[in-house]
């Protein structure tokens, strides 16, 4: 019988029976049976070529899965990952913590290429935060130089076209940096600001 741990970190439990009992008096170790924990623990694994089926990727995946470069390594040069069924995939992406995208239609998963595209939308969903980010700076840096020639929240929402309200916290936040008004920390206090709401 064997336990498998399917963790993506190393195992840190007991292996065998006595190590369950913590502290137990010398004098009773020889009444209690010891047995082994026959430990299937992927971190442990340096030859998964002995496993014959869809356990070897899912054992893959999460010896590699804290290790973004190993991970692109394994799934680049081992064909087996190009046609993975959707209940592994299911498994790994439950197990090891990915997001990848499962077409109800397909039986079996090109994890390379879906890998990849995982890769691509986080490239481009960090550059889109990117933008927002320097947008939402240059509004907070707008507004700075307004409030230093001493215009009202008012006087503002009407130069950037904006509603008052929108101007307002971060007006309040910028007087609140006064007289430095650094940008990024008035962001920053917006964005606490925004999470306490």
């Amino acid at each position: 019988m064997y336990t498998s741990y399917l963790g993506t970190k190393e195992w840190d439990g007991p292996r065998k029976l006595s190590d369950m009992f913590g502290d137990v008096d010398e004098e009773l170790l020889p009444f209690i049976p010891d047995y082994r924990i026959n430990l299937l623990a992927p971190r442990e694994i340096t030859d998964f070529t002995g496993f014959r089926t869809s356990i070897r990727q899912l054992f893959e995946v999460l010896k590699n899965a804290y290790d973004k470069e190993k991970m692109q390594e394994v799934l680049q040069n081992d064909e087996k990952f190009s046609k993975v069924d959707r209940e592994t995939v299911e498994a790994i992406n439950l197990f090891a913590g990915t997001d990848i995208d499962i077409d109800e239609k397909e039986d079996v998963i090109d994890m390379c290429k879906a890998w990849e595209d995982q890769k691509n939308e986080g490239r481009e969903l960090g550059r889109e935060e990117g933008r927002e980010l320097g947008e939402r700076q240059k509004i907070i840096s707008l507004i700075v130089k307004k409030l230093q020639k001493d215009k009202s929240v008012a006087e503002i929402a009407d130069d950037l076209e904006e509603k008052e309200e929108v101007i307002a916290p971060i007006y309040e936040a910028a007087l609140s940096m006064k007289p430095d008004y650094d940008v990024e920390k008035i962001y920053e206090l917006l964005e606490k600001n925004k999470k306490l709401a």
